[in-house]
């Protein structure tokens, strides 16, 4: 199925006396005020996404781990959400989203000063749309399997051939970019694992345990999966099939502020040179960051490195215990400092440099 972009909307309104409506009161009745959180939760997840939430097994999972409750119990809570309406059943049962006639109604409401919109047909609820948009000139765009589009409010102006153009455009682009991806990857790697962490994880490192799926999730979040698979592909290159090696990893593209797959890929083009410069082309490629963590009783401080671990650490929006942690404890930092560096009064370097007696290399 064609799959449009998205495009969410900054805010949603919310009835002063919604938990008035039975509906919403069964759910807090049998969930108490957990239930009537987690509901508005998923509204604003909904209207953040755009008009709809994908609710698979991975989603549930990082849904739960946000809002910090249970996933059985959201489980629960969704179920009953369906069962009482306030989530069309049949599109659950369909497609596995969430969304309502409701929902799409405020949805559509927010958005009719743009100048176009575009719904999935299939997940298209509202059957008059003037009785929303009144007078508005915005064009509602129904996007069918096949990428054509329909606009289905006849205030506005019909839709060029160049829109479908786009669309049919966007989507070679799309085709073009999975199937480069599948290359990359090999033909052993499954559509599944090519873009969710767990579901690789799970296909080549074996059952994913709460604790685990709680560790994986953290490091998505600060880097997302294709940063984390490529992770787990690296270490499955070196014979290897367990966590700590995959986040050794991690942890050094962190330190380095190595956030993308394109830095992956200079990285190792700049150790090979390397290598070859220094006349090892006939040994073993050993990363030096590995051999640096294997020799943890041996610590080799660098300046360079925990400035840049500083560095993303601030950006990642860390607490200021989390940042002064591990080689850091050695300068002595305080919150004051760390602010500098916020405010950007100084660079995270130069505030260690001032703080520690080694010289960086080059000073």
């Amino acid at each position: 199925m064609v799959r449009p972009y998205k495009e969410g909307i900054d805010y949603f309104p919310l009835d002063i006396d919604m938990d008035q409506d039975d509906k919403v009161a069964i759910i807090e009745a049998k969930h108490g005020i957990e239930g009537f959180g987690v509901l508005v939760k998923l509204l604003m997840k909904i209207y953040k996404e755009g008009y709809y939430y994908e609710w698979n097994d991975r989603e549930q999972l990082l849904f739960s781990k946000r809002v910090n409750v249970n996933i059985n119990l959201v489980q629960e809570i969704v179920n009953d959400c369906i069962e009482e309406g306030l989530f069309d059943k049949n599109l659950f049962n369909e497609y596995r989203v969430l969304t309502s006639k409701g929902i799409q109604r405020r949805y559509l409401e927010a958005v009719k000063r743009r100048k176009e919109v575009r719904f999935i047909a299939d997940f298209f609820l509202i059957q008059d749309v003037k009785s929303v948009l009144g007078n508005s000139k915005t064009a509602v765009l129904l996007v069918h399997d096949d990428g054509n589009e329909v606009n289905v409010n006849n205030n506005s102006n019909n839709v060029s051939n160049s829109t479908q153009r786009k669309v049919k455009k966007r989507e070679s682009k799309e085709k073009d970019s999975k199937e480069y991806q599948s290359k990359e990857l090999g033909p052993e790697k499954s559509s599944d694992a090519d873009n969710d962490a767990l579901v690789f994880y799970q296909q080549n490192f074996g059952l994913l345990r709460p604790n685990m799926s709680e560790k994986i999730l953290a490091w998505i979040e600060d880097l997302g999966d294709a940063m984390v698979i490529k992770a787990m592909e690296k270490t499955l290159e070196q014979n290897k099939s367990n966590w700590a090696y995959t986040e050794s990893i991690l942890k050094n593209w962190s330190s380095k502020g190595i956030t993308t797959l394109e830095q992956v890929e200079a990285e190792g083009v700049q150790f090979q040179n390397q290598n070859k410069s220094n006349g090892n082309k006939n040994h073993e490629v050993i990363p030096t960051w590995f051999n640096q963590q294997q020799s943890e009783s041996q610590p080799k401080p660098s300046i360079d490195s925990d400035a840049q671990a500083l560095d993303l650490g601030i950006r990642l929006n860390r607490s200021l215990d989390d940042l002064l942690t591990g080689s850091m404890e050695r300068y002595g930092l305080t919150g004051e400092e760390v602010e500098t560096v916020k405010n950007g009064d100084m660079t995270a370097l130069e505030l260690l440099q001032s703080k520690s007696k080694l010289r960086a290399v080059g000073n």
